[in-house]
């Protein structure tokens, strides 16, 4: 199974300094991997999160992430279901940290046709922006 969509272009350094352990998409990824909780996902995903998927209700906040650490843009799609998923466009390849969760389920996601989204957008309402921050607490120590 793969790990997340675009990771051929796991190699993509980013484009703002900071820690050396993490430089690439594929070293935020496995940090990811062990930051997602509960706590960080949408809260009508949180009843249902477990640790065997981590990457459940955390799309917007790692979307938010990634643009903040790697450039391009944010991109939002409509998903079986009626919900909405957030994802970045780096160097003109899609890239999506939490597609694992569709995959689970068997839930196509069709990453075209899509909306580009602003930054300041995603990150307006106050709960994404502490589950952004709790995330971004959780990286810190893990990686320091």
């Amino acid at each position: 199974m793969r790990k997340y969509y675009g990771e051929e272009f796991g190699n993509i350094k980013r484009k703002k300094p900071g820690n050396a352990k993490l430089e690439t998409l594929d070293d935020l990824y496995s940090i990811l991997r062990v930051c997602w909780c509960k706590e960080t996902a949408y809260p009508s995903c949180q009843a249902d999160w477990v640790p065997n998927d981590p990457s459940y209700g955390q799309c917007a906040i790692t979307a938010m992430l990634v643009y903040d650490m790697f450039g391009g843009s944010i991109h939002r799609i409509r998903v079986d279901g009626g919900g909405t998923h957030y994802f970045n466009k780096i160097d003109g390849h899609y890239i999506d940290l939490t597609v694992e969760q569709f995959d689970l389920y068997n839930i196509p996601v069709e990453y075209e046709p899509n909306e580009e989204m602003n930054r300041k957008y995603c990150g307006r309402n106050a709960d994404t922006k502490k589950r952004f921050e709790l995330l971004i607490k959780r990286i810190a120590e893990k990686v320091n």
